[in-house]
């Protein structure tokens, strides 16, 4: 079995002339070639060889995405060493975790932000020898017996070195150890091999086809296994496709328009902002465009009608969006299926797939020529599903894992003996193979009357409103179930004339009985298409959205719910009467 970095060599010789990655330097987008990123790499792995990194050692990245994240974890595969992602988002305590946990030997830090954190922590991490920083201001790191230098001054210790890398590689050696987001307890380290990379990687390529043609832009955390490997690994490593860095999620949007990208790999959450500033843009304009719009989406796929509705309306909204858009993949939470029927009828086909940290990620994802709204597709070649008594969703294959780092117990408590991994999430296999997701079995709702309700579910269809941007359904062991609703302020201030209200400011507009008489109105609507232990009896109104940097959510956007629990614990026991 090859390893990332031979699969990658081989890549970069075949398409040696082509663009691998683009990123912005001085306001212009600028790319680099398979040839010259083949040819960093080499010299920076001989750099950190120089240091005395050897294979087995751990290597951590605290780095948003960019050019330098790619050449840094393939110089570190390319001498054995083992990858560890860090979640730029989280606080300095869980940087401390994973550095601590792992016994990281180097740390590659991007930026002051990130740099900060790190010299919080700094001499509580013994293991740590190395920090290697890409931009600084500031590389001072105060009382510490820890190395500090940039990336340049590594390069060139590795262009000092006129020797072979050699290292003896094989398939089944640990590639990376990803700390799990976790929408729970404390992360735990997953050990993934580079055959489980390379095999989930290549099955999602079957799927989703990306070759030397396409261009992907990436924004979505690469320190996440989903962007990992379908972002990264897949179509750069594995297809030869050219990866082009979004500068940021709030200018993804101008990004789209200057790389033109021909695959987009996104979370629910995403599609939903991109639903969203589709209708106010929509709205704001004159009622015959309105009109216009929607006449446009009630038209058949196939007719001469869609096709009009096409030139007149879909293609500008695609332009919008690139314009060259071949498939967009989502991943990471549950999709609605009424968002992705809207954006297949505007021509942009979403593929929603599912898979966890401890496969690799993918299991399942839906194919270009076959898919089925509602669903995360057929399972994935070389892949094994099976549904156990409960439910719950058993998956077995190549794609995983090798188990908890240092945690032997905790392996076998998710891997039996017969090497199904036991995923904790609740499906079910439709009669043609497709699955669907119900929810995770740690977070359904037992209510006191013996009733089961899936709280993703209810949200999902919460959210769908379009006067809500996020809620929260809770309701364990109790009589009904309630909800923390954040409202889409944007939305909310367009009809603040129709409520007669003044204010504008969101912390004020939570205590109007207007603007809560008005949400009880629509929550009673989307309680009818509910079964009646699954109504949301009562709720709360919060000024501000649910967020990364208070610990609210994961990477990839999905509800900490015991952290969002414990934080809002007294609002909650009040629509109890408590």
């Amino acid at each position: 079995m090859t390893t990332i970095p031979q699969q990658f060599r081989e890549t970069a010789k075949k398409f040696s002339r082509r663009p691998a990655l683009k990123f912005k330097y001085h306001g212009a987008y600028i790319s680099i070639s398979f040839k010259e990123l083949n040819h960093r790499v080499e010299i920076l792995a001989k750099g950190l060889k120089e240091l005395g990194i050897v294979k087995g050692d751990r290597a951590a990245i605290l780095s948003e995405n960019r050019s330098e994240w790619v050449r840094s974890d393939l110089a570190i595969l390319s001498l054995g060493a083992i990858t560890v992602p860090v979640h730029t988002t989280v606080s300095a305590q869980i940087i401390k975790h994973v550095l601590s946990d792992s016994g990281s030997r180097v740390v590659f830090v991007s930026n002051q932000q990130q740099f900060n954190k790190l010299k919080l922590i700094i001499n509580d991490l013994p293991d740590l020898r190395f920090v290697v920083y890409f931009n600084l201001d500031d590389t001072e790191l105060g009382v510490s017996d820890k190395q500090i230098l940039s990336l340049e001054e590594l390069m060139e210790r590795g262009r000092h070195d006129r020797g072979e890398l050699k290292v003896d590689l094989r398939g089944d050696d640990v590639a990376s150890i990803i700390y799990t987001s976790g929408t729970t307890a404390i992360p735990k380290g997953v050990m993934l091999t580079h055959q489980n990379f390379l095999v989930d990687a290549k099955a999602s390529l079957l799927a989703a086809p990306a070759d030397q043609h396409d261009t992907l832009l990436s924004f979505l955390p690469l320190s996440h296994v989903l962007e990992r490997t379908a972002g990264y690994y897949a179509p750069l490593v594995c297809g030869g496709s050219c990866i082009a860095y979004a500068e940021s999620v709030q200018n993804l949007k101008k990004n789209l328009q200057e790389i033109k990208p021909t695959i987009l790999i996104s979370v629910p959450r995403i599609f939903e902002k991109v639903h969203g500033g589709i209708w106010d843009k929509v709205k704001g304009g004159s009622k015959l465009k309105y009109a216009i719009f929607l006449w446009a989406l009630k038209q058949e796929p196939k007719t001469f009608k869609h096709w009009l509705a096409d030139r007149l309306v879909f293609k500008k909204i695609r332009k919008s969006l690139g314009g060259r858009l071949r498939f967009t993949i989502s991943g990471g939470a549950t999709l609605n299926h009424k968002l992705a029927r809207f954006f297949h009828r505007l021509g942009i086909l979403i593929l929603e797939g599912y898979g966890l940290t401890e496969t690799s990620p993918a299991v399942a994802v839906n194919r270009l020529d076959n898919f089925k709204f509602g669903t995360v597709g057929p399972a994935l070649a070389g892949v094994q599903l099976k549904i156990d008594k409960d439910k719950e969703i058993l998956v077995r294959g190549e794609t995983v894992m090798k188990g908890y780092y240092r945690n032997p117990e905790l392996t076998r408590e998710v891997l039996d003996e017969n090497g199904w991994f036991h995923t904790g999430d609740l499906g079910f296999l439709t009669s043609d193979g497709f699955l669907v997701i119900i929810g995770r079995k740690k977070e359904m709702i037992s209510l006191s009357n013996g009733k089961i309700a899936w709280p993703e579910q209810i949200e999902i269809t919460l959210n769908n409103d379009r006067l809500i941007a996020q809620s929260f359904v809770t309701g364990d062991a109790k009589s009904y179930l309630t909800a923390l609703i954040i409202p889409d302020w944007q939305e909310v201030l367009r009809i603040l004339d129709q409520l007669n209200l003044d204010s504008k400011e969101p912390d004020q507009l939570i205590r109007e009985q207007k603007l809560k008489n008005l949400f009880t109105e629509r929550i009673d609507k989307i309680n009818e298409q509910l079964a009646d232990w699954e109504k949301i009896r009562n709720f709360i109104l919060l000024p501000r959205e649910f967020s990364q940097e208070k610990d609210e959510l994961t990477p990839t956007l999905k509800l900490r719910r015991q952290i969002i629990q414990k934080k809002y614990q007294a609002q909650i026991d009040s629509l109890y009467g408590a």
